[in-house]
């Protein structure tokens, strides 16, 4: 494994500041969980420190610290978590401090959300409450609290930019890796299996995939309108993640998309989705960089996205893929499914062609550049105090 200095030798403390230590919720807790579980092969203790930790259930690394907020009000709570995290961090005397959720200072601020300036302004939500305690740390946190702000896309770091161009200089793109061996072509055949057996469809018609906890956020509703008008091909549809599932199916039946045309599940697993479609679709209204993107073209699934999905960037042959735009133009959802649609009919989609896209996006080059961050911000920490 490639040497990154100081920490290819020397034990680091390092501390994660996450409301939830909770891996198995997906997203920015297992993207850490990761990186932490990296830290520690590599011989660095790991701590981290939140509201609530790990289930019982769920195996997670590193040494979990609890601290609950104080205040009456949502905005003071918010004040009151962040600053007893970092009080937390200084009694373990964390070398590094990383943190993903809205601190007043940290060494690497990792916001997998990108910037909540740019989330008020995509929803066009005034700042008020908690939102203002939310814009005023992170302004405090970008352009002065933290030593990097580590973007996970191009896109994240132009919001970043944009809202805070003083903060230019802290800004750094690490793109999100994927797990090349957890998501493979080879388990194509059993993964479809599997969904279809789930899905109770009956026939081997081409199945579309949405993955989305906010499916609002997501795009749902671009996706089911979209493709009412396409009711005389063959396709079916999956959705996994949203909260309520009872509305969503509702509106899909009101738009005449009944159980046999889509099935739609709080929970299914991460690999089947990605290796068992054969198309996945993200209209996300706002997604900084999406991993089941990156997850289904390892599989080898081609992906059709918004223009405000970070992770298009992975998208660099037609066979992997479309980024569909305008957002809101459901005629230009409709014509790019039909023509996906049009062309699993006319020949095989090459899943290593896909593959190919994401092969220099591995987890294992993921971690080792977010270590080489961490060991350098160690060391800017030791020259400082050294000087001081």
């Amino acid at each position: 494994m490639e040497n990154v200095g100081r920490g290819a030798g020397s034990r680091l403390r390092v501390a994660f500041l996450i409301d939830r230590w909770q891996p198995s919720r997906g997203g920015a807790e297992s993207a850490l969980a990761g990186f932490a579980a990296h830290l520690e092969l590599r011989g660095h203790e790991v701590h981290a420190i939140g509201e609530r930790g790990p289930l019982a259930t769920e195996p997670a690394p590193g040494h979990f610290h609890a601290v609950q907020p104080s205040g009456l009000t949502r905005g003071a709570r918010e004040r009151s978590l962040g600053e007893r995290m970092l009080q937390a961090a200084d009694e373990l005397g964390a070398q590094v401090t990383i943190g993903v959720r809205h601190l007043p200072r940290v060494d690497l601020y990792w916001p997998h959300g990108g910037s909540h300036a740019e989330t008020l302004r995509l929803a066009d939500k005034p700042a008020r409450g908690r939102h203002r305690v939310f814009l005023e740390l992170e302004r405090q946190v970008v352009t002065q609290g933290a030593r990097k702000v580590i973007c996970v896309s191009e896109t994240v770091r132009e919001e970043f930019a944009r809202h805070y161009p003083e903060s230019a200089n802290r800004l750094v793109v690490v793109p999100n890796g994927v797990d090349l061996d957890r998501h493979h072509p080879r388990l194509r055949r059993r993964a479809r299996e599997k969904l279809f057996a789930k899905c109770a469809f009956r026939d081997d018609a081409p199945l579309i995939s949405f993955v989305g906890r906010n499916a609002e956020l997501k795009g749902l509703d671009i996706l089911l309108e979209s493709l009412v008008p396409l009711l005389e091909r063959r396709w079916r549809l999956v959705v996994a993640g949203p909260r309520e599932l009872a509305p969503w199916r509702a509106y899909a039946l009101r738009l005449g998309l009944g159980a046999d045309r889509v099935a739609m599940f709080e929970e299914l697993d991460g690999r089947d989705l990605a290796a068992g479609s054969d198309l996945l679709v993200l209209p996300s209204r706002r997604d900084p960089c999406p991993l089941v993107v990156l997850e289904a073209l390892a599989a080898g699934t081609p992906v059709l996205v918004s223009d405000r999905v970070g992770s298009r960037d992975a998208i660099r042959t037609i066979a992997a893929g479309e980024v569909v735009a305008p957002l809101e133009e459901r005629p230009a959802w409709t014509g790019a499914l039909r023509g996906r649609l049009a062309r699993l009919h006319e020949k095989p989609t090459d899943h290593e062609v896909v593959r190919a896209c994401v092969r220099e996006r591995s987890t294992e080059k993921w971690w080792m550049r977010l270590e080489q961050l961490v060991v350098e911000t160690a060391e800017c920490r030791d020259r400082l105090h050294q000087s001081s």
